[in-house]
């Protein structure tokens, strides 16, 4: 599917529109783009007018002059809506974007409808730098990100094959330095504070061999009223491992299902 682009505050955004209905925005994880949607893109589009953005440094947009943290990214979710004129939107992240959904729902509760969480890495302080001390390996002295193998993207997907691996590792050379500033934005982010801040209905949502699957208390505990579920087989990226399996959660949770 062909993409468009708007040019925002911090440069061009891509993104892929299409179908009718309410507004859903769909935010990728850290590394990859847009694409990671495209097994649930169309069926989404028979209910919802959805759009999937290519985070700034990420796909198709352009990389940002500066540094980023998550409430840069989200200014910019917030900025996209307001260009393309949508009022209030269901914002559904996963991982990185479901972080910046979390600020979404926190800072600007008047733009959203609804959120889903997918794969939400709720970490404290010292889990998020153990983390991204953990990966300090992965980059080469410019910062740029090494390939990853296939037993290193079982940490990413219930089935990886090289087939996506390849696709993984060609988005995550081109976000380039990006997948290390945005590693850098998540480490600084606490989303604890910011979950009593939702009032939206919200929709939790891991794969069962997602190694952040564990926050999943945490997460409904801090955001009152939300509610959860878990997808058989499926990993960090569940659209991609479980995409039917995805579809029928995420419809059921937004009333397409009666």
């Amino acid at each position: 599917m062909p993409k468009s682009f708007v040019q925002l505050e911090e440069g061009k955004v891509a993104y892929l529109a299409g179908g009718k209905g309410k507004n859903l925005i769909l935010l990728h994880s850290l590394n990859i783009s847009s694409d990671s949607w495209e097994k649930v893109f169309s069926p989404l589009g028979q209910n919802y007018a959805v759009y999937a953005l290519d985070m700034p440094g990420h796909g198709d947009s352009e990389k940002p002059a500066k540094n980023f943290l998550i409430e840069d990214y989200t200014r910019i979710v917030v900025q996209f809506m307001e260009r393309m004129k949508i009022e209030k939107a269901i914002v559904c992240g996963n991982s990185v974007g479901a972080l910046i959904a979390v600020e979404m729902g926190a800072a600007y509760p008047q733009k959203v409808e609804k959120l889903i969480l997918v794969g939400c890495p709720a970490r404290d302080a010292w889990e998020r730098m153990e983390r991204f001390a953990f990966s300090a390996l992965s980059f080469d002295v410019q910062g740029n990100p090494s390939p990853l193998s296939l037993t290193d993207l079982k940490m990413t997907f219930a089935h990886p094959t090289p087939e996506l691996a390849g696709w993984f590792n060609q988005l995550r050379s081109k976000a380039g330095v990006w997948v290390k500033k945005t590693m850098i934005a998540i480490s600084l982010y606490d989303p604890f504070p910011q979950f009593a801040r939702i009032k939206c209905p919200t929709l939790i949502l891991f794969g069962d061999q997602d190694v952040l699957r564990e926050k999943e208390k945490a997460i409904l505990q801090g955001i009152k009223g939300s509610q959860s579920v878990i997808l058989a087989d499926a990993g960090h990226v569940p659209q991609i491992d479980q995409p039917q399996a995805f579809l029928l959660e995420v419809e059921r949770f937004l009333g397409s299902l009666l």
